[in-house]
Formats: C-alpha cells, sequence, structure tokens
C-alpha cells in the first residue's frame, strides 16, 4: 500500500518546478532542438486556453508522430525541444509550447514551422488557473509575464508583501494579459502563411467548419471523427467566477482581449 502511494504521488507530481530551476534558470534557449523536427506545428497561447485539447488532437491524427513518455505531454516536449530528453526524429510533430512565457522571442529564430496560436476569453482562462493551478504555475507566470501589468496600488502591495500582497485573482489576471499581448509581436515577427490565431470558443462552437480549416493551413490530412475530440463543456468555465471575481477579471483584462481580437486569423 506504501509503495503505491508513494507511485501515484509520482505520477500526480508536477515535473515543472524541477524544468523551472534546472532548465529555464540555466539554459538561455529553450527550442535548441526544434529545427531537429522540420515543419512541426506548434500550439501555443495562454496556458489554461485549450491548447492540451488542440495539440493531443493533432499528435494523435494521421501523418503525425508521437513523442510522449509522461503524465504531462507539454512537460515532455519541453524537455525534448530544450535536448534534456535524447529523442530521435521519427516523421512530423505537434508540441504545445505555452510553456515557454517570456521566451516568446524564440519563435521568430524558428520560421520554419507551423505556429498555432490560441485565444481564449479571461474569464475562462483565469477561472481555469484559479481552480487548477497551484501556487507553483500560477506564480511562476505572474512573474514572467504578468509583473508589468500591474496597476499602481498593486505595485506597491507587491513592494510591501510580495506575492502575498497580490490576491491570486490579481495575478491570474495579470498573467492572462501579458500572455496574450504577446501575440502582436509573435505575429509582427513570424511568417503569416505560417501562423493561424484562432478563438476557442469559437472552434468549439464551429468544429465541424474551423478544424478542417486549420488542418489545411497546417497542411494535415483531415478525418471528421477529429472533431469528436472537441466539447462543448468547457464553455462554461467562463460563469464559474463569482461575482466580484468576474468584475476584476473584466476590469484588468477585458481591454487587452479586446485589443488582440481583430489578430485573429481563422474565424467563421
Amino acid at each position: 500500500m506504501k509503495m503505491l502511494k508513494k507511485l501515484k504521488r509520482k505520477l500526480t507530481s508536477s515535473p515543472w518546478p524541477e524544468f523551472a530551476y534546472q532548465v529555464r534558470g540555466t539554459q538561455e534557449k529553450l527550442l535548441i532542438r526544434l529545427d531537429d523536427f522540420p515543419d512541426s506545428v506548434l500550439v501555443t497561447g495562454c496556458q489554461r486556453s485549450g491548447t492540451t485539447m488542440l495539440a493531443r488532437i493533432i499528435t494523435q491524427s494521421d501523418g503525425m508522430a508521437d513523442y510522449w513518455f509522461s503524465h504531462d505531454d507539454e512537460h515532455d516536449a519541453a524537455s525534448i525541444l530544450a535536448g534534456r530528453v535524447p529523442h530521435a526524429p521519427k516523421g512530423r510533430y505537434c508540441f504545445q509550447t505555452t510553456y515557454l512565457n517570456e521566451r516568446y522571442p524564440e519563435y521568430a529564430e524558428h520560421p520554419g514551422h507551423y505556429l498555432v496560436w490560441v485565444l481564449r476569453n479571461p474569464a475562462s482562462v483565469v477561472h481555469s488557473m484559479l481552480y487548477n493551478w497551484k501556487d507553483f504555475a500560477l506564480n511562476e507566470l505572474f512573474l514572467a509575464c504578468g509583473y508589468n501589468w500591474m496597476d499602481h496600488a498593486d505595485r506597491v502591495r507587491f513592494l510591501r508583501s510580495g506575492l502575498a500582497g497580490i490576491p491570486r485573482i490579481r495575478r491570474a489576471a495579470y498573467a492572462y494579459n501579458g500572455k496574450v499581448s504577446q501575440l502582436a509581436e509573435v505575429k509582427r515577427n513570424y511568417p503569416s502563411e505560417r501562423m493561424v490565431i484562432l478563438e476557442y470558443d469559437e472552434l468549439v462552437r464551429e468544429k465541424e467548419v474551423l478544424l478542417p480549416r486549420l488542418y489545411e493551413r497546417i497542411a494535415l490530412r483531415y478525418r471528421p471523427e477529429y472533431a469528436a475530440s472537441i466539447r462543448a463543456g468547457s464553455l462554461k468555465n467562463k460563469d464559474g467566477l463569482s461575482q466580484d471575481e468576474a468584475r476584476q477579471v473584466e476590469a484588468i483584462c477585458t481591454p487587452a482581449y479586446q485589443n488582440v481580437l481583430p489578430q485573429l486569423t481563422l474565424t467563421r
């Protein structure tokens, strides 16, 4: 029984703190091996935006190679692309790369791949961060991408009390702003014919129309059964915030979200 409990902890514990200290904290580049996997599809955007779902659908499509070796697909990708886990190329790949965070300028150094950016409404994303993440993941994203988005009052609170001075709801909202604000620069510096920007809720509602178009854009054969993996239940997440939480998210995030919506390149 003790061995089973120990194994369960090992399987469910997050590998990302170790990645932060041993890889992100020591390597100048996180995509050092990307070009060893030609014509890859990179699925990115703000964390908790449906990127895992989409990356899994693409990876399991005909013509794509499976590289997964643990319970965390994105960490598998991060470890391979950083050169920390050996992997011999065996076909075409789809990698989820939301973990890049502040290292997003690396995308422009690898223009020979397809980049799919998934945008999602802030209420759903923040709700998912609050109720699915422990503090490490939230704090890492906030410090990497959200810190500079704080208003004056929160900056003062942060200087006085550190992370404890900023409620989790506001850390998540600022992190969202910082992440989605990267889109304009990424789009400006990446080949337009190789980049697709879509909105998650619209993809879910119009999957029979938009998913085939996405596959055409990334030069991958489409089958109708792929759309079956996209389910509408997650659309309710935006209604899960309390009234006060929803008010704060709307005040902090709506301008940033509205600012990037015109960047969409795949719509109904």
